[in-house]
Parts: structure tokens; C-alpha cells; sequence
């Protein structure tokens, strides 16, 4: 029992770490984006990845020189190398029109659009619970933007108006699609190669994809503040997927994604945290009442899509019906 209990605490320390990094990303990369353009951003990101994903594969001699010579699987990787780029290029181009906590609660669509993916190409079976998240998911996004709908809302327009919102809601869509696509194709790769072993084909599709439109003297113009933000983003790459991987070792795949679950949640409290420090440099978002429900719903949302049936079972549910009876019976 104590070493379960040890295992179960390892993988959720990771799986925190994993939704640490995330939470912690779109302030660094809005921060950079001040003084880099996104194309190269995303560029030395991925070279970044690339080349460390490479001395791990050349260390374990595990380089999937295969890969590279069926046309097949390299369609596939092709094909998800293009949809990963749009998905870091849109979301980092979404941070221009949307404050990081509207894009952290909207990227939450990503992995809705890839359990929808999953019914739809993998058949895969979409369960009671996993349909109630998904309710639940749609409802917190609409309480979180209920200040979009009103008039007198109070947000600052000269900050963010409608059409800025719009645009950038847009965009974070189109981020969560790509991402979703992706991911799928990533999961049916899975049978053949290693997740290490895909990323890497990727980052290096992707690096090549970048480099025409990248600007890599940028970097020479960045003060030291700067320089450690873009490290932060390129080894953000590396360390949230690191031990995203390494929590799915100790812990289910439900288990993870309902941990990473608080993501948006954390990138509120690191928003709010950054501008009593650096008020300069940071400005959170102005949300009332109705919006931290709202993004109480997202998370509850998520959670319930991640877990499934793990929880909206007829077993839970009659344990459920039976406390509220005896509840009742005792009043």
C-alpha cells in the first residue's frame, strides 16, 4: 500500500509540475512577444526541443532512422508536424488579442475536440460522464465571457474591444482544432514509434517549416530579462512534456488530464501574482463574480471529460440516490 501511495504521489507531483509550466507559458511568451515576432519565437522553440530531444535519441540510440525512409509514415508525420506549427503559431498570435486567461480557458477545447475526434475517426465510445463534462466544459466557457455579453460589463475596451476578442477567439479556435488533429494522429502513431521518438521527426518538420519566415538575429536585440523569458518558453517544451509523460508512468491517462485540468485556473492566480510585482508588465484580467464560476465549470468540466465514467457511474449515482434518501429520512 505504501509503495502505491508513493507511486500515486510521484506521478501527481509531475502531473502538477506539467499544469505549473503550462499555467506559467502564454505570461512568458506574451512577455516575449513585446520584442520577437511569433514566427521566430515558435522557431527557436522548436530548435530548441529538436536538439535536446536529439541527444537523448543519440544516447539511447534510438533514433527512428525507419521513420524517415517509409513514405507512409512520413505522410503522417508530415501531416502532424503542419498541424502542431499552426497550433503553436495561432495560439502564440491569439496572446496579441486575447488577455492569458481567456486563452487558457479557451485552449480547454482542445482536448473536447479530440474526444469528439476520437468517436468520429477512432470509434472510440463517448460515455454518460464524459457527455456531462462536455456540458458542463460549454456552460463554464459562457459564464467565463457572461462580461462580453454586457454592455455596462465594466472590461477595459481600450485594452480589448469586441472585435479584438472576436479575432482572437477565433484564432485560439483554430489553435484547439489543430491541436486536437494532431494529438490523433500522434495517438495512432503511438502504435509504431515512441512519443520521443515522434516529437522529434516533428520539431525537426517543424523547425524547417519555421526557418523561412524566422528572423534568428532577433535574438541579438533581447536584454537578459528577455533572453531568460524565450529560454523559459524553449525549455517549457521540454520539461511540461518531460513529465507529462513521466506522470503517465504512475498514473492513468484519466487521472493526468483531470490533474491538468486546473491549468487555466493557475494561469489566473500566476496573472494576478505578476501584476502585484511587476505592475509595469503585467496586467490581469478584470473578472467578476460570474466568470470564476465560470472557470470553476471549465476545470469541473475537463475533469468530468477526462475521468469519464469513473464517476458518473450508476454505482456512484445509486450511492448517491441512497445518501440523499437517507439524508432525508433523517430530516
Amino acid at each position: 500500500m505504501t509503495e502505491l501511495t508513493n507511486t500515486s504521489i510521484k506521478g501527481l507531483m509531475l502531473a502538477m509540475t506539467t499544469a505549473v509550466m503550462w499555467g506559467l507559458l502564454p505570461l512568458a511568451l506574451k512577455s516575449v512577444l513585446v520584442l520577437m515576432d511569433a514566427y521566430t519565437i515558435t522557431w527557436y522553440r522548436f530548435v530548441f526541443a529538436a536538439f535536446f530531444v536529439t541527444l537523448l535519441l543519440s544516447a539511447t540510440r534510438k533514433i527512428p532512422r525507419s521513420a524517415l525512409q517509409q513514405t507512409s509514415v512520413m505522410k503522417r508525420l508530415l501531416l502532424a508536424a503542419i498541424l502542431l506549427s499552426f497550433n503553436y503559431i495561432l495560439y502564440l498570435v491569439s496572446l496579441h488579442y486575447i488577455p492569458v486567461e481567456t486563452a487558457q480557458m479557451l485552449i480547454q477545447m482542445a482536448p473536447f475536440f479530440m474526444l469528439l475526434g476520437s468517436v468520429v475517426v477512432m470509434k472510440e465510445h463517448f460515455s454518460r460522464g464524459q457527455m456531462v463534462g462536455s456540458l458542463v466544459l460549454i456552460s463554464g466557457l459562457l459564464l467565463f465571457f457572461n462580461q462580453r455579453f454586457i454592455s455596462d460589463s465594466g472590461i477595459d475596451n481600450s485594452a480589448m474591444d469586441n472585435h479584438d476578442f472576436l479575432l482572437g477567439f477565433i484564432i485560439m479556435f483554430g489553435a484547439a482544432i489543430t491541436w486536437a488533429a494532431y494529438a490523433i494522429i500522434q495517438k495512432q502513431m503511438l502504435r509504431y514509434y515512441s512519443s520521443n521518438q515522434i516529437m522529434w521527426c516533428i520539431y525537426l518538420l517543424s523547425a524547417l517549416f519555421f526557418l523561412p519566415l524566422a528572423s534568428p538575429e532577433k535574438i541579438m536585440s533581447l536584454d537578459d530579462s528577455a533572453l531568460l523569458l524565450l529560454l523559459f518558453c524553449c525549455a517549457n517544451t521540454l520539461i511540461a512534456y518531460g513529465t507529462f509523460a513521466k506522470s503517465l508512468e504512475y498514473l492513468s491517462t484519466a487521472k493526468v488530464s483531470a490533474t491538468l485540468a486546473i491549468t487555466p485556473l493557475l494561469t489566473v492566480m500566476f496573472a494576478t501574482i505578476a501584476e502585484q510585482i511587476w505592475p509595469s508588465t503585467f496586467q490581469a484580467q478584470q473578472l467578476n463574480v460570474l466568470a470564476y464560476i465560470g472557470a470553476g465549470f471549465v476545470v469541473l468540466g475537463s475533469m468530468l471529460t477526462a475521468l469519464g465514467n469513473r464517476i458518473l457511474n450508476k454505482k456512484n449515482i445509486n450511492a448517491l440516490k441512497e445518501y440523499l434518501k437517507f439524508k432525508n429520512n433523517s430530516a
